[in-house]
């Protein structure tokens, strides 16, 4: 099974794999968090009036990856399988405690746990290397909870329009945060 690779790929990535600099996750097939090792085919021109050279046959041939465009980047900010723990776990909490002051309790403690452990997921599970990229994991998380209500719905000071504010704010993070370049495979 190919593995989507959750690193987000930006065209400093690209350009450093086009020059022989192999980033991490790009070395295998699919160029993701596994599978077997493979060198990614960056096309050499040919010679004027030369035949293109043969590849080896036993070499694994995976495309030259491009740049993320934006909705990739936003499925890869915000984990899915986290954010699946968040909604289901937040729904037993809702059907079973009516009381709001124990209920707020539950749901912040929910909020607090998903974020730990959403870090460890994405550098063991997911493979994500970029420390920038998991911050905004987090952040993305938040303001997914936020807009859904969650704990932050139990506060005083929570209006249900702010969601119509929080979410257009990512958005534009997404767009706006650039990430260094994937480090360099050993």
């Amino acid at each position: 099974m190919a593995a989507f690779n959750r690193n987000i790929i930006t065209q400093l990535d690209v350009d450093n794999l086009q020059s022989g600099t192999v980033p991490v996750t790009f070395d295998v097939a699919p160029p993701a968090a596994a599978g077997a090792p493979a060198k990614p085919v960056v096309p050499e021109p040919p010679a004027v009036g030369a035949p293109a050279a043969p590849r080896p046959a036993d070499e694994a041939k995976v495309p030259i990856p491009t740049a993320d465009d934006f909705l990739t980047k936003l499925l890869k900010y915000v984990p899915l399988e986290i954010l699946g723990l968040y909604l289901f776990v937040a729904g037993v909490i809702d059907t079973n405690v009516e009381d709001p002051s124990p209920r707020a309790w539950w749901l912040g403690v929910l909020l607090f746990v998903t974020l730990l452990v959403s870090i460890p997921y994405a550098i063991r599970v997911l493979s994500v290397k970029r420390v920038g990229q998991i911050a905004m994991s987090l952040v993305g998380l938040s303001v997914y909870v936020f807009s859904i209500g969650g704990w932050f719905a139990t506060t005083t000071w929570y209006e249900t329009w702010y969601a119509s504010i929080a979410l257009p704010i990512f958005s534009v993070l997404v767009g706006i945060v650039k990430l260094k370049p994937l480090p360099v495979a050993a």
